[in-house]
Formats: structure tokens, C-alpha cells, sequence
């Protein structure tokens, strides 16, 4: 279950020619940001952090000074990343979430609006394997009127973790009526 296959090239030209400026500075959009990293003070206000599709990690800006330290962001565009450190005091890498492999264990692994665009069961298999033993995934999925591919998503994921948390975030974005599913899950 595929919605878009990511393509390097094509998320590459989206960041140079600027179209996901706005996720950065708009209030709404950076809400989701601040929900995802509450959920991560909350369960692990010290944990290794994992930001998969972390663009130019607005994740940062609402993690504590330990989390930062612990954090690592990966995304598919160079230009995402190269703003990323820019931007932000962190440890960023720009590789495929197919391609990105760790010795290192994760507290939380964060999946922000990403799961679209890579096969899901695939991905959540290889990722169950960086999670520390009581670690957790945070999902975040958009969702509007004409955009329904959460519904899949949730479900799968509902299949294979148990859920610790949820919460639905709803806004304005680009004059369009968008809401975000934010979900905690742990291993069952």
C-alpha cells in the first residue's frame, strides 16, 4: 500500500522551489510539531529520538535540550536537511528511510506525515528492529475531505501495535479545513 512511491528528485525540486516553506512557519502546521514532541517529553524525556521524513526538522524547536542531543532527523532531500542544520542544533542525515540502516536504538521513532510514500509494512517491520524494548512510534497522518489515506494507514497500524495515545489536531491551512491524527503506539 503505496499512495505516492517517494521520489528523491521530486522532493528535491519541491524544497528548492520553495512549495513546503509554509510547514515551517505556519502556526497550525507547527502545532502538530508541538503535540508530537509532548507526546515524546511525556513518555521519554530523555530518549533517543528518531524523526524519519524530518524535512528541516521543525521537530527540534519543541524537543528539551536532552532530547536534542538525542535526536536524529533523516530525510529523502539534501536541500530539506542542509536547511535543517541550518536552522537547528541537531544531528541530521539526508537518506531514504529504505536506505537508512543504525546499531543505535530509538526511544521513539517519528513518522510525521511520511508513511504515503513507502510500503508500510515493510517500514514498520525494519523500524520495529531500532526501537528500544519499551520504545514507541509516533505517527502523525493529514487528513481533509478529499484525502482520505490515513484510514488504511491507522488500520494497519492498529493491527500490528497497541495504542497508548491519540489526538487529533484541526486547522486552517491554505484557506483548506485539515485535520492531523497524531497516535502513540507501543508493541502489543
Amino acid at each position: 500500500m503505496i499512495y505516492q512511491e517517494a521520489n528523491k528528485e521530486k522532493w528535491e525540486k519541491e524544497y528548492i522551489s520553495g512549495k513546503w516553506d509554509y510547514l515551517d512557519k505556519n502556526p497550525v502546521e507547527r502545532s502538530r510539531h508541538a503535540v508530537i514532541a509532548m507526546f515524546c517529553s511525556y513518555y521519554f524525556p530523555k530518549g533517543r529520538i528518531l524523526d524519519v521524513g524530518c524535512g528541516v526538522g521543525t521537530l527540534v524547536d519543541f524537543l528539551n535540550s536532552t532530547q536534542r542531543k538525542n535526536y536524529l532527523g533523516i530525510d529523502i532531500s539534501e536541500k530539506a536537511i542542509k536547511v535543517a542544520r541550518i536552522k537547528r542544533k541537531a544531528k541530521f542525515l539526508a537518506i531514504d528511510s529504505k536506505s537508512f540502516g543504525s546499531r543505535d536504538k530509538y526511544d521513539v521513532i517519528v513518522f510525521n506525515e511520511m508513511l504515503y510514500y513507502v510500503d508500510l509494512k515493510n517500514i514498520l517491520t525494519k523500524y520495529q528492529k531500532l526501537l528500544n524494548r519499551n520504545g514507541l512510534f509516533i505517527i502523525s497522518l493529514f487528513s481533509t475531505m478529499e484525502h482520505k489515506e490515513y484510514r488504511p494507514i491507522l488500520k494497519t497500524c492498529n493491527k500490528l501495535f497497541k495504542t497508548l495515545n491519540s489526538l487529533d489536531i484541526s486547522g486552517e491551512v491554505k484557506k483548506r479545513k485539515v485535520t492531523w491524527r497524531v497516535r502513540v503506539f507501543s508493541r502489543h
